[in-house]
């Protein structure tokens, strides 16, 4: 079969995370279990990737930037695709690539999470509005006929609400990677250690981490904050952490490699995730693989991804996450638990089986 995706970005790109890692284990298990797979996608306009690339047996095209990639796939597609082409893997990034306007092959909607309030956090106006609107209304009107690949239950619920019918709806939840599991655990850090990992982005909220650490370095004196990742907003949460009163405790990592997330993760004792909403939490399952607990709201797909006083804690409000941390970094015996719990929640998400889902949907 010759699988086409269209997707934003790569993993390559310099904005890339967890949706972008999901695109592409399936897609190499894909090619793996027989199957020719592109993925068209847009260029990274900092480092200037190469416009075309194999990655693990995937070929990767790259054109466009953030808006204009929908056109170049337009264009691309007609030029170069449309005759090599059996399926079409139309990634919702909030809006659409809208192929059933140009394209008669079978398809199939992959939606990560939908975007709502998403839009107004990172979008300058009229933009948002016209993300917002196109996701809401349009979004559902062109593809009520389309089938759509979710990767959680509440990316399945908030398609529902916006329109779509749930029986053209299948679950495919994210697998971790299986070199973790055969990784020897390093021991955990002597102090009191909370981690934020993954984009730096204004949704992500990671000022509400700066702005409770003040309260609770006031119950577990000894505890810092270290915030790895980087994006549009990092300035701004430098700016933030230099003027707290907790400043000797926060500690911005910036970029990390695989190798440094799987050992800060390893080592520390609670991962927090203040996020306004996500897909679904890869981040956190990666973490519970390494036996560290997770805080987050409880918010769609991270929802997903925490099982409350499970492998960590869901929260209602700043409060609650601030009474969560300090309750795991305090208690000895809680985190020895949910750290044994993590690991076992953790094991039962894998990529192969998720391969194996999504392609029998394409086949079918």
């Amino acid at each position: 079969m010759n699988i086409l995706i269209l997707n934003w970005r790569d993993t390559k790109h310099s904005w890339a995370g967890g949706s972008e890692i999901y695109v592409h284990e399936l897609a190499k298990r894909w090619v793996k279990l027989g199957n020719r797979v592109t993925l068209f996608c847009g260029q990274d306009i900092v480092t200037k990737l190469p416009e075309e690339e194999t990655i693990d047996g995937v070929k990767i095209v790259r054109k466009g930037g953030m808006y204009s990639v929908y056109v170049w796939a337009f264009i691309y597609y007609f030029k170069y695709f449309r005759k090599q082409t059996d399926i079409i893997i139309d990634i919702e990034n909030g809006v659409p690539f809208f192929t059933p306007f140009y394209s008669l092959k079978k398809k199939v909607c992959l939606v990560y999470h939908v975007h709502d309030k998403q839009f107004f956090y990172e979008l300058p106006f009229p933009i948002s509005i016209v993300g917002y609107l196109l996701e809401r209304y349009i979004f559902p009107m062109v593809y009520r006929t389309i089938n759509i690949m979710a990767i959680s239950k509440s990316t399945k619920r908030e398609l529902e609400k916006i329109g779509f019918n749930p029986k053209r709806i299948s679950i495919v939840e994210p697998g971790v990677g299986i070199s973790a599991i055969k990784q020897a655990q390093p021991k955990k850090y002597s102090k009191p250690t909370i981690v934020y990992l993954g984009r730096i982005k204004r949704y992500k909220r990671i000022e509400i981490l700066v702005n409770i650490m003040p309260r609770i370095l006031k119950e577990v004196s000894s505890a810092r904050l270290l915030i790895a990742g980087w994006g549009s907003e990092a300035p701004y949460i430098t700016d933030l952490a230099m003027k707290s009163k907790a400043r000797k405790r926060i500690e911005l990592i910036g970029p990390v490699s695989e190798y440094e997330k799987k050992i800060l993760l390893s080592k520390s004792w609670v991962f927090v995730n203040p996020s306004l909403h996500e897909g679904w939490g890869i981040s956190v399952i990666e973490t519970n693989l390494l036996g560290t607990p997770a805080v987050s709201f409880n918010v769609p797909g991270l929802s997903d991804s925490i099982k409350d006083n499970y492998n960590g804690f869901l929260c209602q409000n700043e409060e609650e996450m601030t009474d969560s941390i300090t309750r795991i970094l305090k208690d000895n015996g809680l985190r020895q638990e949910m750290s044994k719990n993590s690991r076992q929640w953790a094991r039962q998400f894998n990529w192969d089986n998720a391969a194996k889902l999504s392609l029998a949907i394409l086949n079918k």
